[in-house]
């Protein structure tokens, strides 16, 4: 076999060989990532039906054929305001959020959390983008009860987290996925409506290009809800807390990123 098939000379760059192998194919003269192990096979075979020694073949060189993911930097809003505690669903809430930052964990997906902070009509970053599903689930549970819903403020806060982070990993992509039941009562600016300024936000998502996907924990009621409209405002995604499986997530993210 010529030294350019599998030699020094002809290696591609590192950058067309990352991705997980998942298969392989036939090559050209213009291939670099040879799959060294189904080469030879083809090799042994071609010599079965013709006999003598393994000699490697053009005909028999193989291509790696390979899938690169692109990774999520995913940051949870996470309602944790009494209006929920109220509807007994902060905990459901809450459990949710845990197996959503672990499948993404798993995923090598970087996650990141914004919340209410207790005692004070604002959101606060609970966590950066980290891949420690133990430090994430940690602040999780250390998450108070807040008494007021910035669901306006949070927003704000996960746009400028993400935009920030997308200058040190500019391959990843970033998505907001925010768990409330739609019911801001916090505007940005006193006087302020709050509502006008969840959807002001949400479509500052939009325009931002960082997609958002609004899990909705309201409960029937005479209590307004806003959840569809927070998503419809930046064009995302709305789905119920009840039909939110864990295992289809991460279609969830492919579809609106």
């Amino acid at each position: 076999m010529e030294r350019g098939a599998l030699g020094r000379r002809d290696r591609a760059p590192v950058a067309l060989r990352r991705g997980k192998r998942t298969r392989h194919r036939l090559a050209d003269p213009r291939d670099h990532d040879v799959a060294i192990d189904a080469t030879l096979r083809a090799a042994a075979v071609r010599r079965g039906r013709r006999g003598g020694p393994v000699t490697v073949a053009s005909e028999d060189v193989r291509r790696k054929v390979r899938e690169s993911r692109v990774p999520f930097d995913v940051c949870f809003v996470v309602d944790n305001s009494y209006s929920l505690q109220a509807d007994a669903m902060v905990e459901k809430v809450k459990g949710l959020a845990f197996r959503l930052l672990e499948d993404a964990a798993g995923r090598g997906d970087r996650v990141s959390l914004v919340a209410f902070r207790s005692g004070v009509p604002r959101a606060v970053v609970a966590l950066r983008p980290t891949t420690s599903l133990r430090l994430a689930s940690e602040r999780l549970r250390e998450m108070p009860l807040s008494g007021r819903t910035p669901l306006p403020h949070a927003l704000q806060l996960a746009r400028s987290l993400l935009r920030q982070e997308a200058f040190k990993r500019a391959n990843a992509r970033p998505i907001v996925v925010a768990l409330t039941d739609g019911a801001p009562n916090v505007p940005l600016r006193a006087g302020g409506n709050a509502l006008a300024d969840a959807l002001a936000q949400a479509a500052e998502l939009r325009r931002a290009a960082i997609p958002l996907v609004v899990v909705d924990a309201s409960r029937p009621g005479p209590a307004p809800a806003f959840g569809r409209e927070i998503a419809a405002a930046g064009r995302g995604a709305h789905l119920p807390i009840a039909d939110v499986a864990v295992d289809a997530f991460p279609a969830v993210l492919g579809r609106v990123a």
